[in-house]
């Protein structure tokens, strides 16, 4: 039996309830695949910041780069976003540790799959008859680095600092709110782009899903070459793989007739970061979002739901845990633990099959459920992820 060592965020909020079942559930599946899984806690985020002095802690972050796959929890919390965060804005740590992690790892390609089963149908936010009953397969594939969210710390440096102060060009955490402009630089390299458009037909290839590319290109200049890099990619290299070219606009409006979008989604860091959490939204819940970040050249990663840290339900033995649970079978699948992966997909989908939720996945609250007469079947956080450990 192999063994794999697992850089564990706990998370702030409700994120630590959550991962006790994420962590055993993804343990107990590996076992299918004779893995062996030790989770390393490296903490971050407002978590951390008590004992620390830092929501970044460097020992932390440098163990957690050398580790290679993080499992993380989510951080952040407004509570302490507004006050210490307010006194402190570079200590926020939903910008400090996943953009650093990001550009750390090199994590280009950020996986959201939403699957729709037409059995479950009810649970979404979607009329039930969009849904075929073949089901819909969305596999959002964001473009993580570069683009707005890191065009200033990338690039100011080559900038006159009295160009900079003229155009409002500042880091985040720069900015008072004083300004009489603030500009933030987005771009995209040929390099990266290509590199993640081959991995992205590649995934469709496999998947035997055509390939839906979301820009801008009527009016963005960076989208018009990003389209322009796509279609040759396509047509040279993966020319039996569909290819439709999608304003993001017009996608937007699409989220609700989801098998419009059947297919494998490369959309940029902005407009993916936008869209995917809308595309959560209508699948149900962002509670049972999965994520996996990826560096396809070294094969470091980082899973995180991507369904936040749910603050106001902290100790409530409230929040969702699937979200988590799920991620954790992508990161066994990318382990090459596909037996345990399946496993923990099949227990997710048979416990919601069998009518249990939380309380966000009611159609109007924990008081009233999609599936009348299932009033008892609400489930806590502990008592879902029981379950879903149970259906293993």
């Amino acid at each position: 039996m192999r063994t794999k060592t697992i850089a564990l965020v706990p998370g702030d909020g409700s994120g630590p309830e959550m991962m006790v079942w994420a962590c055993m559930a993804a343990a107990r599946a590996a076992l299918k695949d004779d893995l062996h899984l030790e989770f390393e806690t490296t903490p971050m985020g407002w978590a951390a910041y008590e004992k620390y002095g830092d929501t970044l802690p460097e020992e932390s972050f440098r163990r957690a780069v050398e580790i290679g796959t993080i499992f993380f929890g989510g951080v952040g919390d407004p509570k302490f976003d507004n006050t210490i965060g307010k006194e402190k804005p570079a200590m926020k740590p939903e910008a400090r540790c996943l953009l650093a992690l990001r550009k750390e790892m090199g994590l280009l390609l950020n996986f959201r799959p939403m699957i729709y089963h037409k059995e479950l149908a009810h649970l979404t936010n979607v009329k039930p008859e969009t849904i075929p009953d073949e089901g819909i397969k969305q596999v959002w594939i964001r473009f993580l680095l570069k683009d707005s969210y890191f065009g200033n710390e990338d690039l100011m440096q080559y900038i006159p600092a009295e160009v900079c102060e003229k155009l409002g060009i500042k880091l985040k955490k720069n900015v008072t709110g004083e300004e009489e402009m603030v500009v933030d630089l987005a771009y995209y390299c040929r390099n990266s782009i290509e590199k993640y458009i081959r991995a992205a037909f590649a995934y469709a290839k496999d998947a035997g899903l055509p390939l839906i590319s979301i820009d801008k290109a009527n009016v963005m200049a960076r989208y018009d070459f990003w389209r322009r890099i796509v279609t040759k990619i396509g047509k040279e290299e993966f020319p039996n793989v569909p290819l439709m070219h999608q304003y993001v606009d017009s996608a937007n409006a699409l989220l609700f007739t989801p098998a419009q979008l059947h297919g494998v989604i490369a959309c940029g860091n902005e407009h993916g970061d936008i869209l995917s959490d809308g595309a959560a939204s209508a699948l149900g819940s962002m509670g049972m979002m999965c994520s996996s970040a990826i560096n396809p050249d070294t094969g470091a990663a980082m899973f995180e739901s991507g369904a936040g840290t749910a603050p106001t339900l902290a100790g409530l033995n409230k929040a969702n845990p699937i979200g988590r649970i799920l991620t954790g079978a992508m990161m066994l699948r990318h382990l090459g633990a596909v037996n345990g992966a399946k496993a923990i997909e099949d227990a997710v989908k048979k416990a919601l099959s069998m009518g249990y939720r939380t309380g966000d996945m009611c159609s109007d609250g924990p008081s009233k459920l999609a599936f009348p007469g299932y009033m008892d079947k609400v489930l806590g956080t502990k008592e879902m992820g029981e379950l879903i450990l149970s259906l293993l």
